[in-house]
């Protein structure tokens, strides 16, 4: 349930009013030019503060966003399907194809240098234990491209740079939830040895490219089911958002391999091979039509970020706080991200390369917010 406390009408009238909200916010962003995920979570922030802390007749009329609950139940089942489908669904196939080693260079092996850097840093600097440290490491390693792909349009960036960070950022996502969740059933079990690392390793491999191998499988079943659909643009709609969450679900409940990669793996072949099995009238609406449905879901997801972050316990316990920790260790990780970039990106592109490596930490500002990891345990709060 998004909400446990409020009475239907009122949960309505503040979903509505986040919507209204976040148009708003878009618009600042496009004027400003700032970036619209870390606009959305300082909004969220300042409507949860001023909730709890304002004028009574401010209290009184933001009182349901004071109340206002998201689960992560929620979040994995509901928004992250459509965020993951339509972000893959979108991309040029065909430039994925020419640039996957340096995507998946960025995306795997980046991400399990940033962990290990950031888990072992953090682990330093706090009195967080090192399996938990591994976890933060791993949240922390995920990045949001939308106001990296904002800067390179200004910056007139060749198309291919736009799509690697695309790409990385899609496959990225998808194994640092993947990491997350087998570091955090390692640091239950209370034991970190070289064999539970070992199986982790074997573990996460398996969940990876099943994940996959679902999605995959998945797509190409509604692909054939497209093809038999003569320009029906309700029917077409409706069997891509269908494969979106069948996909993920499948993975998730029935085979326990990982959604995310179902998603990713179902939205890359449905773009390709799979938009030849959609009526040409219908495709160019299924676009904009998926790309509306990801603005809703990454509004939502931002807006309840700001609305979750505890101001109060992010700055007493700022010393101590994983946040903390995280960004003093963020940028040094940066050095590893940037030497994989320089070594899988081409000459042509040399002078990108430093705009690309720097920009990929942009995102993780949403993401320590979201996971509310100013609370002093740590642990409990990943």
């Amino acid at each position: 349930m998004m909400s446990t406390q409020l009475p239907l009408p009122e949960l309505v009238g503040v979903v509505i009013t986040l919507l209204f909200i976040a148009s708003a916010t878009l618009a600042f962003s496009k004027w400003s030019r700032l970036p619209f995920t870390v606009l959305l979570v300082v909004v969220g922030i300042a409507l949860s503060q001023l909730a709890q802390n304002g004028p009574v007749v401010v209290q009184a009329a933001l009182h349901p966003f004071a109340h206002f609950q998201f689960s992560a139940e929620l979040i994995m089942l509901v928004l992250l399907p459509t965020l993951v489908f339509e972000s893959a669904f979108n991309l040029d196939s065909r430039q994925l194809k020419q640039n996957l080693f340096p995507i998946l260079a960025l995306a795997v092996p980046g991400v399990l240098l940033s962990t290990f850097i950031l888990g072992g840093l953090i682990s330093l600097l706090t009195p967080l234990e090192f399996s938990t440290a591994l976890i933060l490491g791993a949240i922390l390693s995920a990045t949001d491209p939308v106001a990296v792909i904002a800067l390179f349009k200004q910056l007139g960036a060749p198309e291919r740079l736009t799509v690697i960070v695309e790409g990385e950022s899609l496959f990225n996502d998808a194994t640092a939830i993947v990491l997350t969740r087998i570091l955090i059933a390692i640091a239950l079990s209370g034991v970190f040895t070289a064999n539970e690392v070992l199986s982790g390793t074997l573990n996460f491999l398996g969940v990876f490219l099943g994940g996959i191998l679902v999605g995959w499988l998945a797509a190409r079943i509604f692909g054939w089911l497209l093809s038999k659909v003569e320009s029906d643009p309700l029917i077409e709609i409706q069997l891509t958002i269908v494969l979106a969450y069948a996909a993920f679900l499948l993975a998730e409940e029935l085979f326990h391999v990982s959604g995310v990669m179902a998603a990713v793996a179902a939205g890359i072949t449905m773009g390709g091979w799979g938009r030849t099995k959609i009526s040409p009238s219908v495709s160019e609406q299924l676009s904009h039509l998926w790309e509306y449905f990801a603005y809703v879901a990454n509004a939502l997801i931002f807006l309840l970020v700001g609305l979750q972050v505890n101001l109060i316990a992010l700055g007493g316990g700022f010393g101590y706080s994983a946040v903390g920790a995280g960004g003093h260790v963020t940028f040094p990780c940066g050095g590893g991200i940037r030497f994989i970039a320089n070594s899988t990106l081409d000459e042509a592109n040399h002078r990108h390369q430093s705009r690309l490596s720097a920009c990929v930490v942009l995102g993780r500002i949403a993401w320590c917010g979201g996971f509310g990891l100013g609370d002093e345990p740590a642990a409990t709060a990943i």
